[in-house]
Parts: C-alpha cells; structure tokens; sequence
C-alpha cells in the first residue's frame, strides 16, 4: 500500500500522528518532513516555554529555573551513553521520556512514543551542526577517552570485599566532591560549562538526573558528565567502577529513586452524597488517595516531595482534599523577610492542555490558590500588623456610615469600614476585602504574567485549610458549573486535566518559586 505527502500547506497535527507510526523505527528518530513537522508543533507547545523558541534554552521560564534549560545548539548535552557527550537517539528519547530528576524538566511518558521519537528529531534538527555518534571503540589507554558508545562490561560479585573496596575507592576518589557522607557537601567548589557555581549530587536522596539504572551509572563514573565538573575517571574502570556503582545505589532505596520520577495518574473523584466541609471529616479517611511527585521549579533538596490528593463530588459540587509536609508553619507575610505557605490547583479548559505552568495564549487555565496568610485571617485572632510591628503607625479614614463620634482613630480595615475610603476594597480587590468568606481565590491565566483574579462576583471556590503534626491538609470546594467568563466547567462522566502547586514560605518560595506536579487525569465519576 503507497500513501500519497499530503501538501505542506494542508499538513495537519492528526494526519501526521497518523503517517508516523509507520515511519518510526525504534531506536532511531524519524527523519520524514512529517515527523519533523510533528516534533516541531509539539516543541513550540510543550518545550519552548523553557528551552525557547529556537532551543537556545532562553524560553519564558528559564529565570524561574534552576539549573536552566538547556541550549540546544551547541549540541552539548551530558545525559549520554557515549564518551564524547554526543547523543544517541536513544539517550534523547530516554531523557524526554523519563525528564531529569533534581531539575525541573518533567516526563513526557505520556506522550505517544512516535511523538516522543518525532521530539528526538526536532531536539537533534536544532543543533548547530549534525549530532554524529562515532564508531564504538575502547580507550587507548588508562585515564584516554574511548570513542562511541560507552561499552558496559558484566557486574562482578556484590559481597563485603566490594563493599570495603567500593568505601575506598569513594572515600579517595569521590568524596572531595560529594562528601564525605555522600550527601554532595565536599569542600571542592565546582562551576558549570557556562561558568555557573553547581552544587554536586547527594547521592543519599536517590535523585539522579539521568538513568539510575545501573548501566547508565556505570557510564557516568567511568567517562564523567561532559559539560559539568564531573570527569571522566583516570582510575575506576572495570570491576572498580562496578563497585562503585553499587555502592552508590545502596545509599538511597528504590522507593526513593522512584518517587524522583514524574508520573501521570488518575484522580477518581467519587461520587458521594453530602460531600465534607472540613479537612478532617471522616470520609476523607475512606477517600482513595494519590501521591503525586512534586518538583521544585528552583531546585533544592530541602522540598516537598509529594502531594496526596483525594477527591470527592456530590453531582453538584467537586472537593479536592491535598495533604502535603512541610516542617514548619508561615502563615504571615508581613515582615520583607517572611513568605507564605500556599497550595493551587491548576484546571485545563481543554483535554490536551498547554504547557503545565501557566497556560498560553488563547488556551486559558483555571487557578484555585489557597494562601495560609488568608487562612490566618479568617481565624478569630486574625493578624493584625500591630502585633507585629507595635506603634508603627495610625491609620485614620473617614467612615460615612458612622457618626463624628465614632470615627475610627486606628484601624480602619474593619467588617464596618466604608469601602469608598479603603481604596483597594473599594476597588475591588479580593484579597482586601474582609467580609470575604474563603482562604481561596480563583484565578485565571494564559500564559506568563498574564495571571488575573476573577471578579468578586464570580469568585466560587471556598477553601480551608488546617496545619498541624508538620503537615498541611486543604480542602478545596466549588460548583461543577463554572461561574464567570470562561471558567472550567465540569461534570459527572467526564475527565479533566488537573495540576498540583505547593509553596513553602520558609523556602523562599513565592510566585513561580515553587513545587509543581505535571498533569493529571481528575475523572469524575458519573
């Protein structure tokens, strides 16, 4: 059977996926005008947010991450099986595939393989000059660089003699980098290929970037990370480098290893009678729970590693329960110093969503954002600034709704006050209203720096949220029926994309400083 190229000018996204299966072999990325044309629709949609239009790494959220995006066209890239930092097609497909854990670049396994494979060729069209892998040869000599793919020998014995041999070889070799304990705090400074300082890895969290299986280990001790302060080995080849990889993945486990990675899943939200109102209501307890992995757009150590997420819907109302650690309470953001904790969820209006950030232009998200700050609030000892900085001021303003008598002569921001005279209530600012009843606020977005409060008529979603045992349990409430301009709508029977935010004020985090999950599937269960 002969297929017909269609026309460039009638080329569509679905008359592609359909042509490239059969186009794609694997092991090897596709090289047809279509797959290109493919890989480079989902490139502008997916990746240029981060490594920029043309691949330069200068997307929109490169300053929201660290380590930044990479640059394409150099063609330098340190996930690699080979000695020469040159990729294979297969270490790109791995690396879209599974995304680099300790960064920010997320999975995109749940992408068809053909348009992961499509990815590959846009990825490798972007370079300045062909990616070329050269014939697999062994090095020279001792300390000598081979050529090619990096040729993995059998594992030897894993007994106590490797084990003391392995404790040596890293105490001598290693630990000036690492550690010591291996937990990346050695006293060698290190700076990147662009001449940026780079932290080593603690190898203690079981968060490696590329592969942790133990072949792609194996490559790293042996012929270093090409680009990055660590080097090809001068003395660990063989059964030595062996050791060394077992050592290092005996110091974290495979429950850790797998919680670094990003995953889809579906969120069942059960049908229920009367849902709950309070975090802590029993049914929650008989709730299914989802631990979804959380990953620092700025990354740290010290992070939120998951968020649980439950939910549950009346047929006329959706509550999301979302639990998350955090070691310390900041419920204030007065001080210059302090930040607030806070959590959002995230709501695509359309089944294949934008990138998972902030959307784009013309595909709008929905934002549910619960702050501790607006929680604190609410309670019955509510912040007061005078509390916090005594006698620094007297705020004084007219209140036509009372007599000269009684004029306020300090706090004017009262449930009493007169709007007219409290410019930000006046205006219609939500965060400054006091009557308001929720912690939450909902939002809308399309793309970055285009994120924007609904009308105060329009705000539906309450949200309560309740800190205690070093955790944080929020429950999220709202109509199944978007209220306002464009707003989600969701019903029974349906499935929608969902994403997790969380923010820790004792981190520093705020705005695009925060831990993200990718998408979702919430299903609702008719």
């Amino acid at each position: 059977m002969r297929w017909r190229r269609p026309s460039p000018k009638r080329l569509t996204l679905t008359g592609i996926l359909t042509l490239l299966p059969a186009l794609a072999m694997a092991g090897s990325a596709p090289t047809s005008p279509e797959a290109l044309a493919l890989g480079k629709q989902v490139f502008a949609k997916q990746c240029a947010a981060c490594h920029g239009a043309e691949g330069r790494g200068d997307g929109e959220a490169a300053y929201l991450l660290y380590p930044r995006p990479r640059n394409f066209r150099p063609g330098k890239f340190r996930l690699v099986s080979t000695w020469d930092g040159v990729p294979t097609d297969d270490d790109l497909f791995l690396t879209i595939s599974r995304g680099m854990p300790g960064s920010a670049m997320p999975s995109w396994a749940h992408l068809p393989e053909a348009t992961r494979w499509a990815l590959v060729a846009h990825v490798k069209s972007l370079a300045d000059a062909p990616l070329e892998v050269k014939p697999a040869a062994a090095p020279p000599s001792a300390g000598k660089p081979g050529s090619g793919i990096i040729a993995v020998p059998p594992e030897p014995k894993w007994d106590e003699r490797a084990q003391a041999r392995a404790a040596t070889l890293f105490r001598d070799g290693c630990a000036s980098c690492h550690g010591p304990t291996a937990r990346g705090d050695g006293t060698a400074s290190q700076i990147d290929d662009s001449g940026l300082p780079i932290r080593p890895r603690d190898l203690t969290t079981g968060v490696f970037k590329g592969n942790s299986e133990p072949e792609s280990i194996y490559r790293r001790v042996v012929a270093g990370m090409p680009g990055s302060p660590m080097p090809m080995s001068e003395w660990a080849h063989g059964d030595d480098a062996w050791h060394l990889v077992h050592f290092v993945r005996s110091l974290s486990s495979s429950a850790q290893r797998a919680r670094a990675e990003m995953h889809r899943f579906t969120i069942p939200a059960t049908r229920v009678e009367a849902l709950p109102d309070h975090p802590d209501a029993g049914l929650w307890a008989r709730t299914p729970a989802v631990n979804l992995h959380l990953m620092p757009l700025w990354w740290r150590y010290d992070r939120p590693e998951e968020v649980s997420v439950r939910a549950l819907h009346d047929g006329k109302e959706l509550a999301l329960l979302l639990m998350w650690t955090d070691v310390t309470h900041d419920a204030t953001a007065m001080r210059p110093q302090d930040f607030r904790d806070a959590a959002a969820v995230e709501l695509s209006r359309t089944p294949d969503p934008p990138f998972f950030a902030m959307g784009s232009t013309g595909e709008m998200v929905d934002v549910w954002m619960w702050k501790s700050e607006r929680q604190a609030d609410l309670e019955p000892a509510f912040q007061d600034l005078e509390k916090v900085y005594p006698n620094l001021g007297i705020d004084s303003y007219p209140n036509l709704l009372k007599s000269p008598l009684e004029q306020p002569h300090r706090h004017a921001l009262t449930l009493e006050s007169n709007p007219i005279f409290v410019t930000a209530w006046g205006a219609g600012n939500i965060v400054a209203d006091p009557t308001r009843p929720s912690a939450a606020e909902e939002l809308f977005a399309q793309g970055f720096g285009t994120l924007r409060a609904r009308p105060g008529a329009d705000q539906s979603v309450a949200a309560r949220g309740v800190y205690d045992h070093d955790s944080y349990r929020v429950i999220f409430r709202r109509p199944l029926a978007g209220k306002g301009a464009g707003a989600v709508t969701l019903a029974p029977g349906t499935t929608v994309p969902v994403a997790f935010a969380v923010w820790n004020g004792a981190a520093g985090d705020r705005d695009g400083k925060k831990s993200v999950t990718i998408w979702q599937q919430l299903e609702i269960a008719k």
